[in-house]
């Protein structure tokens, strides 16, 4: 199978959902069983009707890895539990992004993220970013600044979250603040990122508040102002931050306000958090807030262990 030449000619082709489609069913034997991701791959290959010119090379790039693993089967496939329902709508997202629709590449995206194919991923959010989307740039960002899909670039990580802030996009604002607050790519400005927080936190960003909580704390890029982050801290654990939750439970604890310390733990715990976990056992293994309770100590390291705390496995081992 020569898949340059395959390449050359279905780029050039004036029919190129039919020839695409030609390929498929030449080169795919019936009785073939994909792994799950190149299964997923090879049903939106064969349900697209019209793809737009700038995308070919995309679709091109699709139907290599399902020739790829024909020739080169995988040794270790993956397993990926999706029902009929959410295959045709994996088709449905593939059949708009392919013909140039911002919010379904950026769905597309997420898809394939969800599935651990984030090297299928990164080329729609860049897509998607290039038409000027808000969160496709803000995901665009975060691959430049992680890595792992393409090489890292601090600057385009920069620029990526700017340009999403600037179209008003809450995460990429928290983000963007982040860079001048740690003076990276730019030089550090606190007062500029107390400023971008701030935004970012007046748009709902749990991570946003739990900064400002820190910077009032700290007096970063502000004065000290310890009832400004009390209150930031509490807006950043009710609106859905663990360390948050956590945090406030710990200075309950300090104070002696048993009762107050579980109900932030406990939020933290209900939201699958191993550490709120962990310190929900510590609070009924040592009577904070509530009488000595064994069983209910157990139960929350338990919780907690399972989902790796360490501290949790040492408690269950002295209980």
């Amino acid at each position: 199978m020569d898949m340059k030449k395959i390449e050359a000619e279905l780029a050039k082709s004036d029919k190129f959902v039919n020839d695409l489609k030609q390929i498929l069913e030449e080169s795919v034997p019936s009785n073939t069983e994909f792994p799950d991701d190149i299964y997923i791959l090879f049903s939106q290959l064969t349900h697209i009707e019209e793809v737009k010119e700038e995308y070919k090379l995309l679709v091109i790039r699709d139907l290599k890895a399902i020739l790829s693993e024909i020739s080169n089967p995988t040794q270790d496939p993956s397993f990926i539990q999706m029902d009929d329902d959410e295959l045709e709508e994996a088709n449905h997202l593939y059949r708009h992004a392919v013909n140039g629709y911002e919010d379904a590449q950026v769905e597309l995206g997420h898809l394939y993220r969800m599935i651990g194919r984030e090297d299928w991923a990164f080329p729609w959010f860049e897509a998607s970013a290039n038409a000027g989307n808000p969160e496709a740039l803000y995901w665009l960002g975060n691959y430049y600044y992680m890595g792992k899909v393409v090489k890292q670039d601090i600057e385009k990580t920069y620029y990526s979250y700017k340009e999403s802030a600037e179209k008003g996009f809450p995460d990429a604002m928290n983000n963007y603040a982040d860079m001048y607050l740690r003076g990276e790519f730019v030089e550090k400005n606190p007062k500029r990122a107390l400023e971008l927080f701030r935004k970012a936190a007046d748009n709902g960003v749990p991570e946003a508040m739990y900064t400002l909580g820190y910077m009032y704390e700290n007096g970063v890029g502000t004065d000290v102002d310890l009832q400004k982050s009390k209150e930031w801290f509490k807006e950043s654990a009710l609106a859905g931050d663990v360390f948050a939750a956590n945090k406030l439970g710990h200075e309950a604890v300090e104070n002696g306000l048993g009762e107050e310390a579980i109900s932030w733990y406990k939020m933290a715990a209900d939201r699958g958090d191993s550490y709120g976990e962990f310190n929900l056992g510590m609070c009924y293994e040592n009577g904070i807030g509530t009488p000595v309770n064994m069983k209910k100590a157990k139960i929350w390291y338990q919780k907690a262990a399972l989902k790796g705390d360490v501290q949790a496995k040492e408690k269950l081992k002295e209980i």
